[in-house]
C-alpha cells in the first residue's frame, strides 16, 4: 500500500512540472500569436493606408462640384470661397508625388495643374479677361514658378512639359489639362483619380473629339482644335492625326472622316477668353453624375498605358523645344 501510494505520489509529482511546462508553453504560444497578430494588423493598416486615395481628393471634389458647371468656372463664387481653395491647395501641396502609385501620381499632376491655374486666375480676378494677362510684363503665365507640390515649386510648363509630356507621354493628357480658356478642353466637375485614370483619359479624349469644338469635318476638311497644331508630334505627326481622331470617333464623325479625300487637317483659331462664360464646347460637357466611359464612339480603346509612346510615334520622347503659345 505504501509502495502504491508512493508510486501515485511520485507520479503526481512528476506530472505537475509537466503541466506547468505545458501551461508556460501555451502562454508562450499565445503571446507569440498575439505579437504576430499585432504585426499583421500594423502591416495591414499600412497597406490599407497606402491603398487609400490621396487625402486632397475629397476636398478638391467638393470644390469642383461647387464652382464648375459645364465648361464654365464660377470665379465670382470662388472669390467668396478662397479659404476652401487655399485649404485644398495646401492639402494637395502636402502630397509627395514620388510616394504615390504611378496612376495616382499622374492624377496628382493633372489636378495640380488645373487647380493652380485657377489660383493664378484668382490672383488677378476680376480685372482679367484671359490667362495670358496673368503673366506680368513680358512674362508668360506658364513660366511663373508658383505651383507648390511635394516640397518643391514648379511652373505650369514644368508640370505639363517637363513632367507629364516627358515622363508620362500620352496624347490623351492634352484633353484633361485646362488653361482657364474657352477653347481649352473643359474642366471636369470631378477630380482625376488614379484608380480610374485610364478610363477618364479615354472618356475625355473620346468626348472632346466627338464635340465640334475638338474635331469636325467642314467644307471637305478635317478641322481640329489648335492643340493638334502645337503638339503635332504627340499625336504621331500631322500626317497621322486623322488616324488618331478616327480611333476615338463616334459613328457620325467616323463616317465623315472616312469620306474625306484630303485627310491632312487644318486647325481652328484658339479663343483665349476666360472660361467664366459658355464657350464652343457642347457635347463634351460631362458633369459629376456622368459615366466615366461609354460616351459614344465606335473606335477601339487606345490600350496605351501612361508612359508608353503615342501610337504612330515610336519614340515616346517629348519635343526638344516646348511649343510657344500665341
Amino acid at each position: 500500500m505504501v509502495f502504491h501510494g508512493s508510486s501515485r505520489l511520485m507520479s503526481n509529482s512528476c506530472a505537475e512540472p509537466s503541466l506547468r511546462g505545458l501551461s508556460q508553453s501555451v502562454e508562450e504560444v499565445d503571446v507569440s500569436k498575439m505579437v504576430l497578430l499585432a504585426i499583421l494588423l500594423l502591416l495591414f493598416a499600412g497597406f490599407a493606408k497606402a491603398a487609400q486615395s490621396p487625402d486632397y481628393l475629397d476636398q478638391y471634389g467638393d470644390f469642383l462640384a461647387a464652382h464648375v458647371r459645364g465648361s464654365v468656372v464660377n470665379y465670382a463664387g470662388i472669390k467668396a470661397d478662397m479659404a476652401r481653395l487655399d485649404v485644398t491647395l495646401a492639402l494637395m501641396a502636402a502630397e509627395n508625388p514620388e510616394a504615390l502609385a504611378r496612376p495616382d501620381r499622374v492624377a496628382l499632376y493633372i489636378n495640380a495643374y488645373n487647380l493652380w491655374t485657377i489660383r493664378l486666375i484668382m490672383d488677378h480676378w476680376p480685372g482679367i479677361s484671359s490667362i495670358k494677362e496673368a503673366g506680368g510684363f513680358l512674362a508668360s503665365p506658364w513660366k511663373r514658378s508658383f505651383v507648390r507640390l511635394g516640397g518643391q515649386t514648379f511652373s505650369l510648363d514644368d508640370i505639363e512639359h517637363g513632367i507629364l509630356r516627358r515622363q508620362y507621354p500620352d496624347p490623351r493628357l492634352h484633353f484633361v489639362l485646362n488653361c482657364a480658356s474657352k477653347s481649352c478642353p473643359p474642366l471636369l466637375s470631378v477630380p482625376y483619380r488614379g484608380e480610374v485614370l485610364d478610363a477618364m483619359l479615354e472618356e475625355r479624349t473620346r468626348a472632346c473629339l466627338n464635340d465640334p469644338a475638338g474635331a469636325r469635318v467642314d467644307g471637305g476638311r478635317l478641322r481640329l482644335i489648335r492643340i493638334f497644331d502645337w503638339y503635332a508630334e504627340d499625336f504621331g505627326g500631322r500626317d497621322r492625326q486623322w488616324e488618331f481622331v478616327r480611333r476615338f470617333a463616334g459613328p457620325a464623325l467616323g463616317a465623315a472622316l472616312d469620306a474625306l479625300a484630303e485627310r491632312r487637317p487644318v486647325y481652328d483659331d484658339y479663343d483665349w477668353s476666360l472660361n467664366d462664360a459658355p464657350g464652343p464646347w457642347t457635347s463634351a460637357l460631362i458633369g459629376a453624375d456622368a459615366p466615366l466611359v461609354g460616351v459614344g464612339g465606335d473606335g477601339p480603346p487606345s490600350g496605351e498605358p501612361l508612359g508608353q509612346p503615342p501610337q504612330g510615334d515610336g519614340t515616346g520622347s517629348a519635343p526638344a523645344a516646348m511649343p510657344e503659345r500665341p
